[in-house]
């Protein structure tokens, strides 16, 4: 039998890794080669999370080892998740346009899932901005409409408050 873990991580551009985590892999040496999947230079200010078997997100630690976390014990592999950890001031502070790049998914990703709130008005401001980062330039009402059909850009609630908005 092969020894270690079957773990998946989901990324923040969507994609996801498929590794088989070796019992002495630290949580840094992970972390390391999701980084090393966007050409990260500025590692510090992410990490890899989990829901644990109560529901928390639990952050691994990264001086240990990976399988030594509470893991859940559910058949399949492990769902592990790369994200923003660390946040800064301003975006301006950062010096790597990938580092800027992956704080807009993750901002994104945290507006469409509720984990953040924010009020209508900016959920609209920022539906454009992943309109345009995803299709370009505005081409007409009809397209706009039809592309943020497909887009993850309201959050639930937004489609609740906004019935208009419902596809």
């Amino acid at each position: 039998m092969t020894e270690g873990r079957h773990c998946q991580v989901h990324l923040l551009d969507d994609r996801r890794l498929e590794l088989l985590v070796q019992p002495k892999l630290l949580a840094r040496e992970l972390l390391d080669l999701v980084a090393s999947h966007f050409n990260l230079k500025e590692k510090e200010y992410f990490g890899i999370t989990f829901i644990d078997d109560t529901g928390q997100q639990n952050w691994l630690q990264l001086d240990h080892r990976v399988l030594d976390h509470d893991l859940p014990k559910k058949p399949g592999p492990t769902i592990l998740h790369f994200a923003v950890r660390f946040y800064i001031e301003s975006i301006s502070f950062l010096k790597d346009k990938t580092t800027v790049e992956l704080f807009f998914l993750n901002a994104k990703a945290c507006v469409h899932k509720g984990q953040i709130e924010v009020d209508s008005e900016t959920i609209f401001k920022l539906a454009a901005f992943i309109l345009q980062e995803a299709k370009g330039d505005y081409t007409s009402d009809e397209n706009a409409r039809k592309d943020l059909k497909t887009l993850p850009a309201f959050p639930t609630k937004t489609l609740q408050e906004h019935p208009s908005l419902a596809y």
